[in-house]
């Protein structure tokens, strides 16, 4: 019988491989947030609204009216009104309406007006199903994981599990084997 967890070469393969996933993780977890803007936010515009007109900036908050749209934003409860925001609307339907949850980006013309060049609308009941269907997959992969393999010591490997796989097999008593 072949083993190919004996031969020093993939060991040693096995050992780089590891080692360079721990320096990967370790490297992403080092560097800047890829999804983090460069523009000021919502956060940052709120506190001093008059050192941002003209510049291109970022709001995010629910739509407090949709006729015209005025965003409220969290940090500091600003308000602003949102030029052309159905307009350049680029996941929606239709117009915006009041609710929504909306990111804007933009230049601030002045301290409480936005002229939008892209507007997005989050959608908590996709993120919702998102996340329930993610929990469901990686509960049924671990509960899969946890009765088809097993950690052999001797080897220092995962092998795939060789006994019954229910107590109804092991009731049955004829000796079968899944991996034969």
């Amino acid at each position: 019988m072949w083993n190919p967890f004996g031969r020093p070469d993939r060991r040693f393969a096995g050992v780089v491989l590891l080692v360079a996933l721990v320096g990967l993780s370790l490297g992403a977890g080092a560097t800047a947030d890829p999804l983090e803007s460069e523009y000021p936010t919502a956060g940052e515009v709120t506190q001093n609204r008059g050192a941002y007109v003209g510049e291109r900036v970022v709001l995010s908050g629910r739509a407090a009216d949709a006729d015209p749209v005025v965003v409220a934003t969290r940090p500091g409860g600003g308000r602003f009104r949102v030029v052309d925001a159905s307009d350049r609307l680029h996941n929606g339907d239709g117009p915006l309406e009041r609710g929504d949850r909306v990111t804007a980006s933009g230049r601030l013309v002045d301290e409480s007006t936005l002229a939008a060049e892209r507007t997005t609308v989050g959608d908590p009941i996709g993120t919702a199903y998102m996340l329930v269907v993610s929990l469901l997959g990686g509960l049924w992969t671990a509960g899969r994981f946890a009765t088809d393999w097993r950690f052999d010591r001797d080897r220092l490997a995962v092998v795939r599990r060789t006994g019954p796989r229910s107590l109804e097999d092991a009731d049955r008593g004829d000796g079968s084997d899944r991996d034969a």
